[in-house]
């Protein structure tokens, strides 16, 4: 259900921009008209009004993205959109949602469920989840309007910290409280399933499928005191990075891709340890071209000459 419903969206995005295309060929149709001296004045006046109603405005109402007409999709959408505001690292988004319940009154359904968000990134060739939330008790809104369409009314999540368990008591029923207090494994395991399944079906679609999913912790990420270099200098070099490199480079020694305007980039960081230097790269993936190369010192923490 949710790589059919991430394949809709990209349908979807395609369709609006065909109909914008149609609306501009329907403006110049006025051009062929014959030369205004071969019209008479009665003629003109006669074909005038036809020309009126045709308004840039018009199309516009059609071009409106088509909502979700089921109840699972229109809560898949809700946690993705709700979500994406808050974690933009990484280049695919996913999520996990588990409905336990739901109340509906007067054209809203307003649904209990545990959700889960997740984006992701390429590091050394591994697809990992690099930003993201855990399994959060939410309460979703929804409207449903005449046509069958679901829009989000409310996305409320539970409370951090010492107002995590009154925000359950206040928001669920009581016959949830225990399974939103307490997340099972089966629960977990669902939810972390819903969310990779965006992840392989991304990797599918840009030809990647091969690639190994995970979380970051289950890959190795060594950083510069593995190789010895003093906390002093990690640090600086750590400034430099997120000052003049603009964060763009990997905390490990490493690399990760970014795409930067449909371009894919590997900012890669390698460390020589018998020149004690370290350098950072900017490269094409594609290509394999270079772009940008600077060299640190691993024993001051300057910048090579």
């Amino acid at each position: 259900m949710k790589k059919k419903f991430v394949t809709a969206l990209i349908v979807s995005a395609m369709a609006v921009t065909a109909l914008f295309g149609c609306g501009n060929k329907a403006e110049e149709a006025p051009a062929e008209q014959a030369p205004a001296e071969e019209i008479s004045v009665e003629a003109e006046a006669e074909e005038t009004p036809t020309q009126e109603p045709v308004e840039e405005e018009a199309p516009l109402e059609e071009n409106e993205p088509a909502r979700p007409t089921s109840l699972d999709d229109a809560l898949a959408l809700a946690v993705l959109e709700y979500n994406s505001e808050f974690f933009t690292d990484g280049e695919v988004s996913g999520e996990g949602h588990i409905m336990m319940d739901s109340d509906e009154t007067d054209g809203e359904v307003k649904c209990y469920c545990l959700t889960v968000f997740g984006r992701y990134e390429f590091q050394d060739g591994n697809f990992v989840r690099c930003a993201g939330n855990g399994v959060i008790p939410t309460v979703i809104t929804l409207s449903l309007n005449d046509e069958g369409e679901y829009s989000l009314v409310s996305f409320k999540e539970a409370e951090d910290g010492s107002e995590f368990v009154p925000s359950i008591k206040e928001n669920f029923p009581e016959a949830l409280w225990s399974r939103c207090i307490t997340i099972e494994d089966d629960d977990r395991n669902e939810l972390d399933r819903q969310e990779r399944a965006y992840a392989e079906e991304y990797l599918s679609q840009i030809g990647r499928e091969d690639v190994e999913i995970g979380e970051y912790a289950d890959f190795e990420h060594k950083i510069f005191s593995d190789f010895g270099v003093s906390d002093d200098v990690s640090n600086a070099l750590l400034d430099v990075e997120s000052g003049d490199l603009d964060n763009k480079y990997p905390m490990w020694i490493g690399e990760r891709e970014v795409l930067e305007d449909g371009v894919r980039i590997i900012y890669r960081k390698e460390l020589n340890e018998k020149e004690k230097e370290v350098t950072y790269s900017k490269i094409d993936y594609e290509s394999g071209e270079v772009l940008e190369s600077t060299v640190y010192s691993t024993k001051t923490g300057e910048k090579a000459e």
